[in-house]
Parts: C-alpha cells; sequence; structure tokens
C-alpha cells in the first residue's frame, strides 16, 4: 500500500508518519533519507530526525537520487523521508539524469519502491505554503506540485498534517484499519 503525508514546514509530518509506521510494522523497517548533508542547517536536520526516530526499529538507508537502482526487495515497509528533498536532488545535483522532467522520474521511483515493498510511507512538503520569491524558486514550487499530485493519485492513503493533526484525504477506511491496531 501507498501512503502520502504532506504537510507545511514543521507541521508534524514526519513524528505522524513515523508512528504510522511502527503501527504498520512494529519490527524492523527501512528509513529512506533523502536529504544531503550539504552545511551545518542540514547536519543538525540529519541529527534531529535521527533522534525523532530511535527506538522505532528503523534501518537507515540514504539514497537522494535514482530510487528506481534501490533494492528493497521483500521490505515489509519502507518510509521515504521526504519528496521534496528527492525533488530539489533531482533538480538540482550535477548528478541528476532527468532535471527537465523530475515529476516523471521520481514516479518511476516510487513505482519501482512500492513493488518491492508491502508498505510504503512517502512524506512531502506541501510547497504551496511558501511564498517563492524568483523564477528558479517557482520551478521548483511547480515541479513540487506536479510530483505531489501524481503521487496522491497512486497513492491508497493520503494524509495532509497541519500542526500536528492529521486530515485524511484519501483512503480513509484503509488508515482506520491500521489505526485500530
Amino acid at each position: 500500500m501507498l501512503y502520502m503525508i504532506f504537510g507545511g514546514s514543521g507541521s508534524g509530518k514526519s513524528a505522524y508518519a513515523e508512528d504510522l509506521a511502527v503501527k504498520l510494522c512494529p519490527e524492523e523497517k527501512v528509513y529512506l533519507a533523502t536529504l544531503t548533508d550539504i552545511d551545518e542547517e542540514m547536519e543538525q536536520r540529519i541529527r534531529d530526525h535521527r533522534k525523532m526516530r530511535e527506538g522505532k526499529n528503523f534501518r537507515t538507508v540514504e539514497q537522494g537520487l535514482a530510487l528506481e537502482t534501490l533494492d528493497l526487495s521483500g521490505e515489509r515497509l519502507v518510509l521515504l523521508e521526504c519528496m521534496t528533498n528527492l525533488l530539489a536532488n533531482e533538480l538540482y545535483s550535477p548528478e541528476a539524469k532527468h532535471p527537465d522532467a523530475p515529476a516523471t522520474y521520481i514516479m518511476e521511483g516510487i513505482r519501482h519502491l512500492k513493488s518491492q515493498a508491502e508498505d510504503l510511507i512517502v512524506i512531502a512538503q506541501d510547497a504551496f505554503s511558501e511564498v517563492p520569491m524568483d523564477p528558479e524558486m517557482r520551478r521548483y514550487v511547480k515541479e513540487s506540485g506536479r510530483v505531489n499530485q501524481l503521487l496522491a493519485k497512486e497513492a491508497d492513503v493520503v494524509v495532509e498534517v497541519k500542526f500536528g493533526l492529521p486530515l485524511v484525504l484519501k483512503g480513509g477506511e484503509l488508515l482506520s484499519e491500521v489505526e485500530s491496531r
């Protein structure tokens, strides 16, 4: 099953997604980290996220590009943190293979992961909650919207998190089964 959890910066979406992952799969699961450690701020974010998932049976796999090359065959659950970083990597990294069509390429990688894992949880930031300032940022926001639309269309469950509160937009009956565990 594919779950999409999205919200604005600092909305609580990561904590919600991690708690959902633990309910779905109390045993070992994969935390697919896409954030690239490029400066002090990113280092701190990585430390904060590692601390958040302590004791939750996550095995971390770091891959910020080319999800279609990742072999996670037979995994029960994969939590991808986060689509926003993955998109930035696919748009701006010198190693990116398809910077002109990142949404299509990213979705190929998502489908690849979904075919390997029983459950895939993808965290995405609501880029529309931020006001873009320059043409490149507008391009980023537009592509973020495109990839989120494609992801939401294919996801079995879509949850928006605001102020730490989940709002189920799609697949509520499926999520109810999980949360009643």
